[in-house]
């Protein structure tokens, strides 16, 4: 009895809320941050630079409601962490992926040499939407804004952006589970997405940077 009412509780409280279900995060019910990696390999042998990513700067409440990636996704206030930051999570992706992917010497937290690039991190959106309440949509979405500077001159400083739905190729979870977990799996699989592209350019572009340095 006690069961059916809770049941009746969140179903009354998703029609008062609207579309948007993911005011409806139930604790416990996501398991941890899912590993997505890139798979992303550099194209020749390390660019002989030490990499520094600075821990990112959390701005996603200055950016609520604005779209991303073109569509019709916006910033937003959900996220399943609970034990951990956005920060922590991103820095910890992107240095395990830079690390992987053999672009540069080494990578690490902390400057090592006045010589060191310095990558710099700005969340503008890191977050989950689900719509709808009979048959749902779930979207992880992702948009930073990334800089990267050697001694004050500046490389590159661009905005990346990635939505993955749950019902996108790139969506690697089930179809099959508690709202929360689809969540999870959608930002992960949105930052994938968005990292594939900053590993990419940084690919195409780092072999210039001697010349600027």
């Amino acid at each position: 009895m006690m069961k059916r009412r809770l049941i009746c509780f969140i179903c009354l409280i998703a029609l008062i809320c609207g579309c948007n279900r993911s005011v409806l995060r139930i604790p416990g019910a996501s398991l941890s941050f899912s590993e997505t990696p890139t798979g992303f390999a550099a194209k020749a042998t390390p660019y002989p630079y030490v990499l520094v990513v600075s821990a990112p700067i959390d701005q996603r409440t200055q950016h609520y409601g604005e779209r991303v990636a073109g569509t019709k996704w916006t910033g937003c206030s959900t996220d399943p962490f609970w034990n951990t930051t956005a920060s922590q999570v991103i820095q910890q992706r992107l240095v395990k992926e830079l690390q992987l992917s053999g672009l540069f010497l080494r990578v690490t937290t902390t400057k090592t040499s006045p010589d060191d690039v310095i990558l710099k991190t700005e969340i503008h959106a890191f977050c989950s939407q689900t719509v709808g309440f009979i048959i749902g949509r779930v979207a992880g979405i992702t948009s930073l804004q990334i800089t990267l500077e050697q001694n004050g001159k500046v490389f590159t400083d661009q905005k990346y952006e990635k939505v993955v739905t749950d019902a996108d190729k790139e969506y690697t979870g089930s179809q099959v589970g508690m709202i929360e977990q689809a969540m999870s799996v959608t930002m992960a699989d949105s930052l994938r997405e968005l990292l594939k592209d900053v590993l990419k350019k940084i690919d195409n572009e780092a072999a210039t940077w001697k010349a600027r340095s």
